[in-house]
């Protein structure tokens, strides 16, 4: 129930970690959530969220979860969503799907004023680790229906608040991990960023606010059960304290 409002190549993350970026609109995020569907689990899908409130559906029907936020003081960075299946049986065509909203400048400006563009999501099915279907919504509480498509597990590859017609928006994206063993891990890093890391775009035309929305989602089957550690994360987090310790340098000079 919702209850407020609301790799990619190595080499492409590394080089991008280090370019001086300048900030902008204050952002902040109103939810981020993960959705695990399967047929297996029911007819609609599993709700994980870590923020802005609490929902686990998940470890009810027996997937163990657990949420990690890295995300920086601007509200940008990189999430990860890990969990395993334990449910004692196979989980058949499941699916992951992320949803963000968030806001931009929300103290100066509504949250009327933002738009949103596809930038790139290639995924070609279970055979890969990228996004494999996305949304961009007005998210459900005027118009938009991108909540309740994550709720049916899909969605509609389609750009409801694209730029000429601002309004509230919000993303998701959504990875095939087809057919899901028992004890197999799914790691889910999504990352948040200035940066053009493809994936979804989020705009604010009033405060020049350009966001990138993208990441990652791993299988690895089978026993032994355990979280792995985080990896685009911690490499996003380095490349942020570098470019941050660069600008302090630069000042002083």
């Amino acid at each position: 129930m919702r209850m407020n409002k609301s790799l990619l190549g190595l080499s492409m993350w590394v080089a991008c970690l280090f370019a001086d970026v300048a900030s902008a609109g204050v952002v902040s995020i109103q939810q981020y959530s993960g959705f695990l569907y399967s047929g297996s689990l029911g007819s609609t899908s599993l709700e994980y969220t870590g923020i802005n409130y609490s929902e686990d559906e998940l470890s009810p029907a027996g997937v163990t979860a657990s949420f990690t936020s890295n995300l920086d003081a601007e509200n940008l960075g990189s999430v990860t969503w890990s969990f395993a299946n334990n449910t004692g049986s196979l989980l058949a065509d499941a699916w992951f799907f992320v949803f963000l909203d968030a806001e931009i400048d929300q103290a100066t400006n509504t949250f009327f004023n933002e738009s949103g563009a596809l930038a790139s999501v290639n995924g070609a099915g279970a055979g890969d680790i990228y996004a494999d279907s996305w949304e961009i919504d007005e998210p459900g509480y005027l118009f938009g229906d991108i909540y309740d498509h994550l709720l049916a597990g899909y969605l509609d590859n389609s750009n409801g608040v694209p730029a000429g017609a601002e309004d509230d928006v919000s993303l998701a994206l959504g990875f095939n991990l087809g057919d899901l063993e028992e004890g197999a891990i799914v790691t889910a890093e999504m990352i948040f960023s200035r940066l053009n890391i493809g994936g979804l775009n989020h705009a604010d035309d009033d405060s020049a606010e350009s966001l990138f929305f993208n990441g990652t989602a791993v299988v690895q089957g089978g026993a032994p059960v355990q979280v792995p550690e985080p990896g685009i994360a911690i490499i996003l987090l380095t490349g942020l304290l570098f470019v941050g310790v660069a600008r302090r340098k630069s000042r002083l000079s």
